[in-house]
């Protein structure tokens, strides 16, 4: 019997349990915030991947029509192929902003801004894209 008391006396393994106890609690909202951390790089990463490529797409075409019309399907595919959801390809907005009328005219600025709401956390996420044309276009 006194072994047993002595046993149950001991502090031995109390840190342990101390830890699980006091410590894990603790760190539940750091893992919830780095995984929205995450989630919201990764969908910010993608809205400026759309933007970028939509207007490659753009200045790589005949006429400011044509430009348009590749830029957003470029974009419908890209979004598909990075993982979007259909319900978020449907709330793409494209805003472009030219500072030459017709936007594919040389020596101008063509930017176009990409936003779409995320289906978990219902944020609208925008990015922007800018590309230069050539003087000898």
């Amino acid at each position: 019997m006194n072994t047993l008391h002595k046993r149950l006396a001991s502090e031995s393994g109390s840190a342990i349990v101390e830890f699980v106890v006091l410590a894990i609690p603790l760190f539940i909202p750091v893992f919830i915030y780095l995984h929205l951390f995450a989630s919201i790089s990764g969908n910010e990463a993608i809205v400026r991947t759309l933007a970028r490529e939509g207007l490659r797409a753009y200045v790589v075409s005949a006429n400011d029509h044509a430009g348009r019309q590749v830029s957003e399907q470029a974009i419908s595919i890209i979004a598909t192929h990075l993982g979007l959801a259909q319900r978020e390809i449907n709330t793409l907005s494209l805003r472009y902003e030219c500072s030459h009328s017709p936007c594919l005219s040389a020596e101008g600025r063509i930017r176009l801004t990409v936003s779409y709401i995320d289906q978990q956390s219902r944020r609208r996420i925008i990015a922007s894209a800018q590309e230069h044309i050539s003087p000898w276009m």
